[in-house]
């Protein structure tokens, strides 16, 4: 069974929900719980918000946090996933920003650097930073497989 099978099970069983908010997955993410039957049951969507427009205007994050910290950093995960959570009142949440490349990156943040908030309801979140390598579609890939890692701890 798949990391995504697992979660997909657990939170069926528990009977709890998920949202999410992505940038550089793009979507991807939000793909691998709907292309199972029965995600409805616990998935309640996704947002994809690629722009820092929309990283404020649905999910809150703030002008000075990305002013002064960037789209891709902790302090912008962390706000997503609070902004998510409030949004939805899933019982559960990942926000995931990043640069996938193959442009975009600069030294301190190079192609393939990407902030995975996951959060539970009423509780703080956890934040990892990932330095991912290869092309576009593996950092993608490599973001999304370590999101469910970290989302299947949180559950447990």
């Amino acid at each position: 069974m798949s990391q995504v099978e697992k979660i997909h099970k657990s939170l069926i069983d528990s009977k709890r929900t998920l949202a999410l908010a992505e940038s550089c997955t793009g979507g991807h993410l939000a793909a691998l719980f709907t292309s199972i039957p029965d995600a409805s049951k616990y998935f309640l969507g996704s947002l994809v918000t690629y722009s820092n427009q929309l990283k404020e205007d649905l999910l809150k994050v703030s002008k000075e946090t990305l002013r002064t910290s960037g789209a891709v950093s902790r302090e912008t995960a962390n706000e997503m996933l609070l902004g998510l959570m409030k949004m939805t009142s899933a019982d559960f949440g990942i926000a995931i920003t990043g640069t996938a490349g193959p442009s975009g990156g600069s030294k301190e943040k190079p192609v393939g650097t990407v902030f995975i908030a996951v959060g539970a309801k009423g509780k703080k979140p956890h934040i990892v930073e990932c330095h991912f390598e290869g092309a576009r579609q593996a950092v993608i890939e490599a973001s999304c497989a370590k999101a469910l890692l970290e989302l299947q701890g949180l559950i447990g």
